[in-house]
């Protein structure tokens, strides 16, 4: 721990804070999203020797930090036979692991970030009725989840039939994910919330999934949001099991 807190000290002592800007007054959104790991090799785009942005967290700081990628090939304990080698794991050159890497232009910078709720509890997971209380730089959100009028219920699921995933902000409010009727036992959760573009608006980065061998990983950022909208979503990493 104090070698990872010498290291985080000389990172914030060393970067010059920057604002999220646009391009010729447009937010660039094709952002590409992954986390570190090992995963199936077609889940995998990025590169050894690529910089991406990755989000480290501590107690007591939150980082967006530069991390140049490894992409190894592995075996892939889930479908490869003896001696075949079809995965990916993706590493970072850098001891402060980040929660997520994404490469892109004209949102994110390097520097300090807020962070207000990461996935340490039980009360990540977003079931049917449930609600998350997010507060940043003053301002209140709520994150739940949202049943159909339907009063049919799914079978041995904790979501409703035809859930939303929904965030509200005082009379505003926006469907962020929706479930296609029961889907197949999905587990949605969210994995963090702060200010990731620094423009004291809140941003998710959410699991979600229409089925349970299925992930999705969406990342929400508040910048780029449109007319009536309080996030966009900008990247998302996709996964599954066998």
């Amino acid at each position: 721990m104090k070698i990872k807190m010498t290291i985080l000290t000389l990172v914030l002592a060393s970067l010059i804070v920057a604002p999220a800007i646009k391009s010729d007054g447009i937010f660039q959104v094709d952002q590409k999203l992954i986390e570190p790991g090992a995963f199936h090799g077609d889940e995998v785009t990025a590169r050894s020797g690529e910089k991406w942005l990755g989000l480290h967290i501590t107690d007591e700081n939150s980082m967006l930090l530069t991390y140049r990628l490894t992409i190894d090939v592995v075996q892939d304990s889930l479908v490869d036979e003896v001696g075949q080698k079809t995965g990916k794991e993706v590493s970072v050159d850098l001891p402060l692991e980040p929660l997520f890497l994404i490469k892109g232009k004209g949102i994110l910078k390097e520097g300090p970030v807020t962070t207000v709720f990461d996935d340490t509890s039980s009360l990540s997971i977003l079931a049917e009725s449930s609600t998350i209380a997010l507060n940043l730089a003053g301002t209140s959100y709520v994150l739940k989840v949202a049943g159909s009028e339907d009063t049919t219920k799914c079978p041995n699921q904790s979501l409703p039939r035809n859930a939303r995933l929904v965030l509200v902000n005082g009379e505003s409010r926006q469907v962020l994910y929706s479930l296609q009727e029961c889907g197949s036992d999905p587990t949605w959760t969210l994995v963090w919330g702060g200010d990731l573009d620094r423009d004291g608006k809140l941003d998710l980065y959410v699991s979600v999934t229409q089925h349970y061998n299925v992930t999705e990983r969406k990342l929400f950022l508040s910048s780029p949001a449109g007319e009536g909208q309080l996030v966009k979503e900008v990247a998302e990493f996709v996964t599954s099991g066998c």
